[in-house]
């Protein structure tokens, strides 16, 4: 994979926050409501979508 630049980084950097602060809502709420089966799977999508990020950023930093 190539060098990211700053806006790619900045970019994942936004989803990443957003992604994180989406799962910790949804951690929130399921303490009193339990997801259906739809917030189950897109709360394990944005678990998968996060991990990739951190990947992407971990070899971005290697690379340096």
């Amino acid at each position: 994979m190539p060098r990211l630049n700053s806006q790619q980084l900045s970019d994942l950097s936004d989803e990443l926050v957003a992604l994180n602060k989406q799962q910790f809502d949804a951690r929130k709420t399921e303490v009193f409501i339990r997801m259906t089966q739809a917030e189950i799977e897109a709360f394990d999508l944005r678990q998968e979508r996060i991990s990739k990020i951190h990947v992407i950023l971990g070899e971005h930093d290697a690379k340096r």
